[in-house]
């Protein structure tokens, strides 16, 4: 590799890591111009497109990065991730399917970067699930994702909430536990707990869990509404 050429990928590279998108745009083309045969630089151009909200961009350049490397698992979590953004499930899943059949074919420890995309990746196909309305697939997903990174918070809370869909409201209230275990002022949390005891009837744990939500966030407006439901369901009529 030429020295020049050199340079200007470790440019690019500094610029796209510190979030200077413009910058790394300019030079990763550059570089394309000069020799379009580097996978990483089709896939940082893609992300970048990603971020600027140009999904379309984004997937050529992502599956641009696949036709020179197959076995590039962040590119194809990527372009999966990208397709869900925009609608594309069954494509999305596909492309999900195929990164984490390749991962677990892999007998060297994953690294902490592609460890964590997958646990991304296995969290976002439970979302799909559970928008859709299938919320086991969904909790097997979620499980997943928190056996690769098990200390993602938001994760058991979306864990609980689809736990809770299909009626599991032990299941439920320990994976809320755990989301504050690990977050102690996710408020996101208190606040979905609080209704998962009031779908079981214990109103007092119900109003405890929504006056600590809105002890952590007074502007809360969801857990202002549940709170004052649930007082006036415990006080009774006039």
């Amino acid at each position: 590799m030429k020295v020049e050429l050199r340079q200007l990928i470790q440019k690019a590279t500094q610029c796209f890591l510190s979030g200077e998108y413009d910058e790394a745009e300019r030079l990763l083309l550059e570089i394309i111009d000069q020799t379009p045969l580097y996978a990483n630089i089709y896939n940082m151009l893609g992300f970048i497109y990603s971020q600027k909200n140009l999904p379309q961009k984004a997937i050529e350049q992502f599956r641009r990065a696949l036709s020179l490397n197959p076995n590039y698992t962040e590119a194809q979590l990527n372009l999966a991730i990208t397709l869900a953004d925009i609608g594309a499930y069954d494509l999305a899943i596909m492309e999900y399917g195929k990164a984490l059949e390749r991962e677990r074919g892999f007998t060297s420890p994953l690294s902490s970067v592609v460890r964590s995309k997958l646990a991304n990746a296995h969290a976002d196909l439970g979302k799909v699930y559970h928008e859709l309305g299938l919320y086991e697939q969904a909790v097997e997903e979620f499980k997943k994702s928190l056996d690769l990174c098990p200390h993602f918070a938001d994760v058991h809370n979306r864990l609980a909430i689809s736990y809770r869909e299909k009626g599991d409201y032990k299941e439920a209230n320990t994976s809320f536990l755990r989301a504050l275990e690990i977050n102690p002022h996710y408020v996101e949390a208190y606040t979905n707990l609080g209704l998962l005891y009031f779908k079981g009837g214990d109103l007092e744990k119900a109003i405890l869990v929504w006056e600590k939500a809105l002890s952590l966030d007074p502007e809360n407006n969801m857990a202002k509404i549940y709170l004052r439901l649930a007082r006036e369901m415990k006080e009774g009529p006039a």
